[in-house]
């Protein structure tokens, strides 16, 4: 599931399935934004404390990039949807799998071909209004960094990602007739469990989701989302947001589903891109820990 920063609480799940001989039955990850992010570290080989360590030592907020920040920031949401360029980010994912790969540009047939666990990726299109899964199946020949970026490109956050039917990637397009305008995969698929169901569902899929402990409480009893305060702006926003993504997502959910799932509490910690304090990190990780040993117990 997409969690924004605090997406590093999978290390500590990670690091749990490591420490229970898990990971090496592990043939294919699938995510969603920042899950999909931890889901292309796991795919290429990442340990769980390789991947807390990159994750850990990353100010988030340098992905915040463009010239001019406030009226470049304007010109940039009218042309291209987006306030930040997300170039630092794409930078970032490159490097990130060149480290494991040695190839910066590598596809999704390319890394199946090689052997590293199968990668799936979820975007939003929004002129077709309809979610997208990218994979060595759908898009061989699409470059992994480019799916990753859609995955993660937040609506007027980040620039949108246009795209070919190929799953070719046009930087700032001057025509934008006949290109998919592809953005952030948790609108429509924020935990894409059923992502490997074919038939029926698969009960050797494990998803893993972050949550309130208020949340989690509810899904183990009703599946009812919880009561969220909101006496300020910011708590006003963050009920609304989470309102529209957990209504459109969770409808699907079975109790099947629910008991394939791992729910990691979110250390009443915000989704907010920052750099998050060391007591932080290390209270998400040991929350991903947890929730590994109580699901499996």
């Amino acid at each position: 599931e997409a969690a924004g920063i605090r997406g590093i609480a999978y290390c500590g799940a990670i690091k749990e399935m490591e420490a229970q001989k898990l990971m090496s039955d592990v043939e294919k990850v699938a995510g969603t934004s920042s899950g999909a992010i931890m889901a292309l570290a796991v795919s290429l080989g990442y340990s769980g404390a390789e991947i807390e360590n990159l994750i850990g030592n990353t100010n988030f907020k340098k992905f915040n990039d463009g010239k001019f920040l406030f009226v470049g920031g304007i010109s940039r949401v009218k042309k291209y949807f987006g306030w930040y360029k997300g170039k630092k980010l794409e930078k970032w994912l490159a490097e990130m799998i060149e480290h494991k790969t040695g190839n910066a540009d590598i596809t999704f047939d390319q890394l199946h071909q090689k052997g590293f666990k199968d990668l799936y990726v979820t975007g939003t299109c929004l002129n077709k209004q309809r979610p997208v899964i990218f994979s060595y199946e759908s898009y061989p020949n699409m470059k992994v960094r480019d799916a990753v970026r859609i995955s993660t490109a937040i609506p007027l956050y980040f620039e949108a990602v246009f795209m070919d039917s190929s799953g070719n990637v046009l930087t700032h397009p001057k025509e934008k007739q006949g290109l998919d305008v592809m953005v952030d995969g948790g609108f429509l698929e924020n935990f894409p469990i059923h992502i490997f169901d074919i038939k029926r569902t698969d009960s050797n899929t494990i998803g893993f989701r972050i949550d309130p402990d208020a949340q989690i409480k509810n899904d183990r009893e009703n599946q009812i989302l919880a009561d969220m305060p909101t006496n300020n702006l910011k708590e006003y926003m963050l009920a609304f947001y989470n309102i529209v993504i957990e209504n459109l997502n969770r409808q699907q959910l079975t109790k099947a589903d629910w008991q394939r799932t791992v729910s990691i509490g979110d250390g009443n910690i915000s989704p907010k891109i920052r750099k998050l304090s060391k007591e932080e990190v290390n209270t998400l990780i040991e929350n991903g820990k947890n929730a590994v040993k109580n699901y499996l117990n």
